[in-house]
């Protein structure tokens, strides 16, 4: 019976600091209203919202160079590393090929004679490659019917590294879904840049010089993709 008493109290404790623990981590999060907040705009719609708002509230400055994207093309600095006053950047962090669509309009109204595209890591989360690559070419055939006069540039998906950090889906994966889109935008005749392979280590991952997270990337890694888009881009 002792030991039967003892078992539950102990169980009855272990709940106590289980409840006790949940509570703290609320708290650090911002409380029990901006979580429920956050799971109604699954989490990160709050952050997205902002810098979509952000962009529409920026002058239409027309004609310039845009990047559009998702967290791999926000934290670029494009218009410091080109040197050029006509680069803009709108990439979101988190963005999808549903998501991204939703936000053309705005692109459409600047009328950018370049668009540098990467896209599609994140549908991973959602999707599989063959309904992401679905999704890319309903994506891209928008922009070249609404921007007609728009040079499209389609750049590879980029390498993660699961070493580093657990991930839902594979660099295979990715290799496959670039292959398929450098196939579209063959048959497209549109121009396709090869960023992946610079950035991989002999496994095939995202090489660890180029990242802490094994997916975003650190300063040399944008060097080099620059590099890998310098000849693209006039600097005026």
């Amino acid at each position: 019976m002792w030991r039967s008493n003892k078992l539950l109290i102990l169980s009855i404790l272990a709940n106590i600091a289980l409840v006790g623990a949940m509570f703290f981590i609320v708290q650090r999060l911002g409380g029990l209203t901006y979580m429920i907040h956050r799971l109604n705009n699954k989490d990160i719609a709050g952050i997205y919202e902002h810098r979509k708002g952000y962009f529409n509230m920026l002058p239409k400055k027309k004609g310039g160079i845009v990047f559009l994207g998702d967290s791999l093309t926000e934290y670029g600095q494009w218009a410091e590393l080109t040197q050029n006053d006509q680069v803009m950047n709108r990439g979101i962090a988190g963005d999808t090929t549903p998501n991204l669509m939703r936000r053309l309009d705005h692109i459409v109204e600047l009328a950018p004679t370049k668009i540098f595209l990467m896209i599609g890591v994140n549908d991973f989360l959602f999707f599989d490659r063959h309904d992401i690559l679905k999704n890319y070419k309903i994506l891209v055939e928008k922009l070249r019917t609404d921007l007609p006069n728009t040079q499209l540039y389609l750049q590879s998906l980029l390498p993660v590294n699961p070493t580093i950090r657990d991930m839902a889906f594979d660099n295979g994966e990715i290799r496959l879904l670039n292959q398929t889109i450098q196939d579209y935008a063959d048959t497209k005749k549109l121009p396709y840049i090869a960023i992946h392979q610079s950035l991989t280590d002999e496994a095939g991952n995202l090489d660890k010089q180029y990242t802490r997270d094994g997916v975003h990337l650190n300063g040399n890694a944008y060097e080099i993709w620059y590099n890998k888009i310098e000849k693209y881009i006039e600097i005026k």
